[in-house]
């Protein structure tokens, strides 16, 4: 548990349940620096994280801010919709019988018809690497 981190970036977080892969800040920050939106995302993010907090497991009955992945390990999704379309992908995870969200990793979904490098699929395969590590 010593690599997780809280969440410090754009601004701190104060909370017990939510924590962080070590590099995913850094996907946030390479988004957000680039965007000139940082405190347009800000508040939003504060707002799910808050949520995320308080509903736990069962923040995904908000639709429109979390979804649930389909996929082998149990992944979820934060939107955050704004010129930016961000995705962070998360998961559950139980240490020393204490449960936690793991913010995995921060990406910009693309549309359209070009496959980009931060697609779902790309993003997902990250995820689940870094979920591997925060479990081992």
């Amino acid at each position: 548990m010593n690599r997780w981190g809280k969440v410090l970036y754009p601004e701190a977080f104060k909370g017990s349940y939510i924590r962080t892969h070590w590099d995913y800040e850094n996907d946030l920050r390479n988004i957000l620096e680039r965007s000139g939106k940082k405190d347009d995302f800000t508040s939003k993010y504060k707002m799910r994280l808050r949520f995320l907090e308080e509903r736990r497991e069962s923040c995904v009955q908000k639709r429109d801010w979390f979804e649930v992945l389909k996929y082998g390990n149990k992944l979820y999704a934060m939107k955050i919709k704004d010129d930016k379309n961000i995705r962070i992908l998360f998961s559950f995870v139980e240490y020393k019988g204490i449960k936690y969200a793991v913010l995995l990793h921060a990406f910009e979904e693309k549309t359209g018809k070009r496959k980009s490098p931060t697609s779902y699929d790309t993003a997902i395969r990250v995820a689940q690497q870094r979920l591997k590590e925060v479990n081992e």
